[in-house]
């Protein structure tokens, strides 16, 4: 991996096959959608809360990626929604993106207003970045169509949820992550006293909105949560049975994971009740008894031990550890017993 100002660009080679991946720090929005959607799990998220806070400049990476995980099959170009990933194949014919699925478009054009001037800068932005997801410059071309026909029109939809009773961690004013970082400014500060009481310390106008996820990310307090609930799919433009086709829409669908866990719901597990018998045996024991003989006996054995133990000579015998001398008396006692 080789790591350049503003990229990061990871090299794979096999028998006749270059690839690179290039990740362009300055254009990552920090969505995670890469992360999300990698069979590998080779993306990790960096330090987005610093970055879209300040603390950290926007030279730093948004994410981390690991090349020795990295299986190169260039998801992470495909689904970003800022064309942060630029994929390099060497020779051009051995991989065909175009027989792979892909995310739909993050725009829709009314082509019928469309004018395509040639010395209108924005229309020459449009026609530039239609082919690849650029929705920062989407953002922008929405604002400055000087006909009205462009529109940002993102292919996952879904909600955003503030955590009201979590906004006392809020602090707008001195973070303002979830407003820097979000790539169509859809996230602001009510000003008014009117929007304070309807929307709180932050709110996000999701007529904007792609639901990329950034906002989510870039929190701090993790006071925001992007539901994504659908996404679009689009078939390979070549028409063929591929095996790796089915492999990449599971993938893509990891994207709607949260909504798709939380529609299985819970499932009660049916109990087997059977019933158990118990058996119970009553045990009766005889426990034998002494005879007058033997109880007298056994008091007169107990009498000479008490004696012995009293004895001065024992005593001083246990005091110094002569086992032995004790062990010989005791025995003398026990055999006379016999007798």
């Amino acid at each position: 991996m080789d790591i350049l100002p503003e990229q990061l660009v990871l090299k794979w080679k096999f028998q006749n096959v270059d690839k690179k991946l290039i990740y362009d720090i300055k254009r990552c929005i920090g969505c995670s959608l890469c992360k999300i959607i990698c069979p590998v799990e080779a993306i990790e998220l960096g330090p987005i809360p610093d970055i879209a806070q300040g603390i950290l400049d926007d030279s730093n990476p948004k994410i981390l990626i690991d090349h020795d995980k990295c299986c190169y099959c260039m998801l992470c170009a495909v689904v970003c929604p800022n064309d942060a990933f630029h994929e390099n194949i060497i020779p051009e014919e051995q991989i065909d993106l175009e027989q792979f699925p892909s995310i739909g478009k993050f725009f829709k054009i009314d082509m019928k207003k469309c004018i395509e001037d040639s010395k209108n800068e924005i229309c020459q932005l449009c026609l530039k970045v239609r082919d690849r997801n650029n929705v920062k410059e989407y953002f922008k071309i929405q604002k400055e169509c000087p006909v009205q026909c462009f529109s940002i029109d993102s292919p996952i939809k879904g909600e955003v949820i503030i955590k009201k009773n979590m906004l006392h961690k809020c602090d707008p004013q001195g973070c303002k992550a979830c407003v820097n970082i979000c790539p169509t400014e859809s996230f602001f500060i009510p000003e008014s006293a009117e929007d304070v009481k309807k929307y709180g310390k932050i709110a996000c106008n999701e007529n904007e909105c792609f639901y990329c996820g950034a906002c989510e990310n870039s929190c701090p307090d993790d006071l925001i949560v992007v539901n994504r609930k659908e996404v679009v799919i689009i078939d390979p433009k070549k028409k063929g049975n591929y095996p790796w086709i089915q492999g990449w829409i599971k993938s893509i669908k990891e994207i709607l994971r949260k909504a798709l866990i939380r529609g299985k719901g819970k499932k009660k597990i049916p109990e087997i009740e059977e019933e158990v018998k118990k058996l119970q045996k009553k045990i009766e024991e005889e426990i034998p008894q002494l005879s007058m003989e033997d109880r007298k006996k056994l008091d007169e054995l107990n009498q000479k031990i008490q004696t012995f133990l009293r004895s001065p000579k024992i005593r001083y015998w246990i005091k110094d550890k002569k086992v032995n001398k004790v062990t010989e008396e005791l025995r003398k006692i026990l055999s006379e017993q016999k007798k």
